[in-house]
């Protein structure tokens, strides 16, 4: 277990389109997590409960994102979702075996993702 990686937290909107679509895109800072690799074609969406889902992973070269397929409608639905709920996931594993992308309990360092996004979504300009 020790080979597996922590790196990276996204936040996740549920919206009517991406439900309509069952597809979820993830931001391109994905693809710098050392969990997920383009040859990957699943995740298991992991909720604070230990529940999981298996979706459906792919890449999409042209716009250079990961994005969730196959599954995300029926994770929403099943966790009770409403269009605006928030997720944090991090994303989990060794590049190797089936990645998971687990709820974030409420922890300091998801909380600080949060308030990020929703700063820069209220308007401010935000650089790295």
């Amino acid at each position: 277990m020790s080979s597996f990686s922590f790196d990276y937290c996204f936040l996740a909107e549920v919206t009517a389109s991406n439900l309509q679509e069952d597809k979820l895109y993830l931001p391109v800072g994905a693809t710098s997590s050392t969990a997920l690799n383009k040859q990957c074609q699943e995740t298991i969406l992991v909720n604070k409960e230990g529940n999981s889902w298996n979706v459906s992973l792919r890449f999409t070269e042209s716009g250079g994102k990961y994005y969730i397929t196959r599954g995300w409608r029926k994770f929403c639905l099943d966790n009770n979702c409403e269009i605006g709920d928030l997720f944090v996931f991090n994303v989990v594993g060794d590049g190797k075996t089936t990645p998971l992308m687990c709820v974030c309990p409420e922890r300091k360092e998801c909380s600080e993702i949060l308030s990020k996004y929703l700063s820069r979504k209220s308007g401010e300009s935000s650089h790295r």
